[in-house]
């Protein structure tokens, strides 16, 4: 600023302040007027929404609960289904080497050694038993095991 602009501001600073001291007033209580609704309606809407939250909180509270309760219970069956697998599977492996020897007794001679061709329908009937069962044992342990590895995904996907 020029030496002569800044003679003119502060001449006009020293004039206008009385005027502005009047007005300052006025403007201040015009500008709370108009904000003051403004404000209260936004206080309103503050509060609803601190309450919708504190709701949602709850809510979530209760749903986490719930399902940490949920998650335990399925992790006791699966301890269960784990303990239940690991006394099966030595089982299943005796079935099917018992099978295997038969199969292959059969499959060399076409009769099984120390039977009497007599007695072979009752002996081919049982080897059908075995596999019927072998099958339906099978059946279960993959079902065993198709509810392991859904339970593995829902474990790393809540883990995630």
């Amino acid at each position: 600023m020029t030496p002569g602009r800044r003679t003119l501001h502060a001449a006009a600073c020293h004039l206008a302040r009385p005027l502005w001291r009047r007005l300052r007033p006025r403007l201040e209580a015009i500008a709370r007027e108009q904000v003051a609704p403004i404000a209260e309606r936004s206080e309103a809407a503050a509060a609803r929404l601190h309450s919708d939250l504190d709701s949602l909180r709850g809510e979530l509270r209760a749903e986490v609960s719930s399902l940490g309760r949920r998650l335990d219970d399925l992790d006791s069956t699966v301890e269960w289904l784990n303990g239940e697998h690991r006394r099966i599977a030595p089982q299943l492996a005796a079935v099917e080497s018992r099978l295997a020897e038969v199969e292959h007794r059969l499959g060399r001679t076409g009769c099984v050694e120390g039977v009497a061709p007599d007695e072979l329908g009752h002996v081919t009937a049982l080897v059908d038993e075995i596999r019927s069962e072998h099958a339906r044992v099978r059946t279960r342990l993959s079902l065993v095991a198709r509810y392991e590895e859904r339970l593995t995904r829902l474990e790393e996907t809540r883990g995630a």
